[in-house]
C-alpha cells in the first residue's frame, strides 16, 4: 500500500489498524522480532554505526558531504533503523548512509542497498504515459471508457489527465479492507491482478465528480498501467524496461510482483514500537502486487537520482509533455503548505528555498523522498527503513528537519 501526502505522510487510522493487525498476525506466525529496544538503541550513534560516504570523485569534505552525513546521523540518533541520503549540487554527487539495513544481523546500511521506492514508481508510470502522448498514441483528454471500455463505472467522464493528477474522484481500492484480507490471514504471497483491485475500487461510489477536487488514489495509477498495456500491447514491465530502465542503464531498478524478495543487498523494513524502536521486520509481509504501477518498484538512491535528473532535463520527454507534467494542478493538496502542488505524476515542493519536483514514496515499512530542481542541477533524496505511521513525534521532527533543512547545501 502506498500513500503520499506531506513529508512525512500523516498517519491514517486505516493504515494504523492494518499495521497493528499485521504485527499481531506476524507474531502469531512466529516471525523473528528485532533485538530489544535497549540493544537496538545502543547500536546507534556515530561510534557503533558511523555514516559511510560515497562521492563522484575523491575530494576534500564539502558542504554537500557534511549535509548528507549530518542528515543520516540525526535520523539514526532518533532511533530510526537506518537512513540513506543523496545530495547533488551542480554536477557533484555525494551519498551517505548510517544505521542498519538489517537490524537482526546488524548489517550496516549502505548507499548501494536496494529498497522499495513506493510511489516514486508513479513518476515512472506517468513518464511512459506522456511518452505515449508525445507519440500521438493517446491523448490527455482521452477517457478511460474509450481506452478501457467497461472497466470502471462512469469511465466516459474520467480522463487520462485526471488519473495522472489525482482529480478523478475514483475510490482508492486500498481503503477497502478486502485488499488486505489475505495478508492479515498470513498469506503474504497472495497475488492480486491489477484488474481485480480496480474492480474492487469499482464496487464503491466515487468520492466526487471528476475534475472537481484532488484526492490521492492508487486506483488512478493502476488504470494508467492498464492503459499502457492496452495501447502498446506489451506488459507494463516491458514498457518500463524498454523506455526507461534499459536506456538509462538503471541496473538496480526492478519490478518484483510475484516475489516478496528484493535484490541483494536489500534493505529490511520495520514497524516501530511505541518507544520508536524497531519491533517487527515486515520486509516480506505483503505482496508487491498490491502496489504495481502505483508503487512496486525497487531501486537504489543512485538509480532514482539518475532517472529524476534525466526526466527533469528533457532526456525522456519532449518539452511540451514535460511542461504538462510540471504544471501544478488547480487544487490545494496540502492546506498546511500552500506552496505544495501536484502535476502529472510529479509533486512540487519548496526545499532549501528552491522549487523542486519529484515524489514521496511510502510503502509499508519504508519511506523514500526524491526531489530534483527543474534544471536538474540540485537533487535531494532521503530514505529510511521504518514505517512512518509508527514514528514517534521526535522521529517525525528529525525527518522534517533532515528533509527540509539539514540536506540544504550551504
Amino acid at each position: 500500500m502506498t500513500r503520499d501526502t506531506a513529508i512525512p505522510p500523516r498517519p491514517t487510522r486505516r493504515r494504523g489498524r492494518w499495521i497493528a493487525a499485521l504485527l499481531v498476525a506476524a507474531s502469531a506466525a512466529g516471525a523473528v522480532l528485532a533485538p530489544s529496544a535497549t540493544a537496538f538503541a545502543a547500536g546507534h550513534g556515530t561510534a557503533a554505526s558511523p555514516a559511510s560516504v560515497r562521492h563522484t570523485a575523491p575530494a576534500r569534505p564539502w558542504a554537500a558531504e557534511r549535509a548528507a552525513r549530518q542528515a543520516v546521523r540525526q535520523l539514526t540518533e532518533a532511533h530510526l533503523p537506518g537512513a540513506i541520503a543523496l545530495v547533488r549540487d551542480h554536477g557533484r554527487t555525494v551519498t551517505a548512509a548510517a544505521g542498519y539495513a538489517d537490524v537482526a544481523t546488524k548489517r550496516p546500511m549502505t548507499s548501494t542497498d536496494h529498497l522499495r521506492i513506493g510511489s516514486n514508481t508513479k513518476v515512472f508510470t506517468a513518464t511512459v504515459v506522456l511518452q505515449l502522448v508525445a507519440e500521438h498514441r493517446l491523448s490527455l483528454d482521452d477517457t478511460v471508457q474509450r481506452l478501457l471500455p467497461g472497466v470502471i463505472h462512469g469511465g466516459d467522464h474520467v480522463t487520462v489527465r485526471q488519473l495522472l493528477n489525482h482529480t478523478s474522484g475514483l475510490y482508492p481500492f486500498d481503503r477497502d479492507p478486502a485488499s488486505m484480507a489475505p495478508y492479515l490471514r498470513g498469506d503474504a504471497g497472495y497475488y492480486w491482478s491489477p484488474r481485480q483491485l480496480v474492480a474492487l475500487a469499482n464496487t464503491h461510489t466515487p468520492l466526487f465528480a471528476p475534475g472537481t477536487k484532488f484526492s490521492y488514489s492508487n486506483t488512478n495509477y493502476f488504470l494508467l498501467g492498464l492503459i499502457i498495456e492496452k495501447v502498446t500491447h506489451h506488459s507494463y514491465e516491458q514498457e518500463l524496461n524498454r523506455r526507461i530502465i534499459t536506456p538509462l542503464k538503471l541496473r538496480d531498478t526492478r519490478l518484483p510482483l510475484r516475489t516478496l524478495k528484493i535484490q541483494n543487498p536489500a534493505v529490511h523494513s520495520y514497524l516501530l514500537d511505541k518507544a520508536g524502536h524497531a519491533s517487527q521486520d515486515i520486509t516480506f509481509g505483503i505482496s508487491p502486487s498490491t502496489t504495481w504501477a502505483a508503487g512496486a518498484l525497487t531501486s537504489t538512491v543512485n538509480d532514482l537520482a539518475r532517472f529524476d535528473e534525466a526526466l527533469l532535463t528533457g532526456k525522456l520527454l519532449p518539452k511540451a509533455q514535460l511542461a504538462e507534467m510540471t504544471k501544478a494542478g488547480p487544487f490545494t493538496i496540502d492546506p498546511a503548505d500552500p506552496t505544495k502542488g501536484y502535476g502529472l505524476g510529479l509533486e512540487k515542493l519548496t526545499l532549501c528555498g528552491v522549487s523542486m519536483w519529484g515524489h514521496t514514496g511510502t510503502v509499508l515499512g519504508t519511506q523514500t523522498n526524491a526531489f530534483t530542481s527543474a534544471d536538474g542541477t540540485r537533487q535531494l533524496i532521503l530514505a529510511t527503513n521504518a514505517d512512518p505511521d509508527t514514528w514517534t513525534a521526535d522521529q517525525t521532527s528529525a525527518w522534517l528537519t533532515a528533509a527540509r533543512t539539514t540536506l540544504c547545501v550551504r
